[in-house]
């Protein structure tokens, strides 16, 4: 009776990649065939709260299908609060409302807290010159504002233009004016703002001189 041939022997002329097929299916190990790659590191799953540090040292919390860098929003976080918190040392209002919200972006202060300091600068002498100091910054924003619509309007002036209509055609249009007037009247504006911020910028420094002598030099304003 003839011997019975082995797997190997039956199989030996089979393409390495079909027997590679094969092996897999029924199961048989093939110990020639070796598979080398990169392994990542899994990530770990975590719950949602959890907090860790990664190998670089950054904090991060799990959300609800996604992390969240806690060094980052802590940034944000603080910048808001700042924006919504009075910069007095000693306020004690607990809860800051709407309007205290709306005074602190402007002045930095709750409404307590800037009515007890303005109450001071009342009593020392300084308030005129400090609220003539804050008018006169508004007035020279202003004024600046308007100079460079000025400019942007005399800069775009012509008498013949283009208007695109609502269904996309382009229709040419004739300013019936006289453009030299219209240019020669924003330049009188422009000069006169000009004028204007000249001025302001001096009445400013002379007020910030006074509120450095009144030894009130953080009032000042960049």
């Amino acid at each position: 009776m003839a011997k019975r041939k082995s797997w190997e022997e039956k199989n030996n002329n089979i393409h390495k990649s079909r027997k590679v097929i094969i092996d897999t299916v029924f199961g048989r190990e093939d110990n020639t065939q070796r598979v080398h790659g990169y392994e990542g590191k899994v990530e770990e799953k975590r719950e949602v709260g959890e907090t860790w540090v990664d190998s670089d040292g950054k904090h991060w919390e799990q959300k609800e299908g996604y992390k969240v860098n806690v060094s980052q929003m802590d940034d944000v976080r603080s910048y808001l609060e700042k924006l919504n918190t009075c910069s007095s040392e000693n306020c004690k209002n607990i809860k800051y409302g709407y309007a205290d919200k709306k005074l602190i972006r402007k002045t930095g202060m709750c409404s307590n807290c800037l009515a007890e300091f303005e109450t001071k600068l009342r009593i020392d002498g300084t308030f005129p010159f400090y609220e003539d100091y804050k008018l006169t910054r508004n007035k020279l924003a202003y004024v600046r504002d308007l100079k460079m619509r000025y400019e942007d309007a005399l800069n775009g002036l012509k008498v013949n233009f283009e208007q695109i209509t609502e269904d996309g055609r382009v229709e040419n249009w004739k300013w019936d004016v006289d453009i030299d007037k219209v240019k020669n009247d924003l330049k009188r504006d422009i000069d006169g703002a000009s004028e204007a911020i000249d001025t302001l910028l001096e009445r400013k420094s002379a007020l910030e001189e006074k509120l450095i002598e009144l030894n009130h030099a953080e009032l000042i304003k960049k």
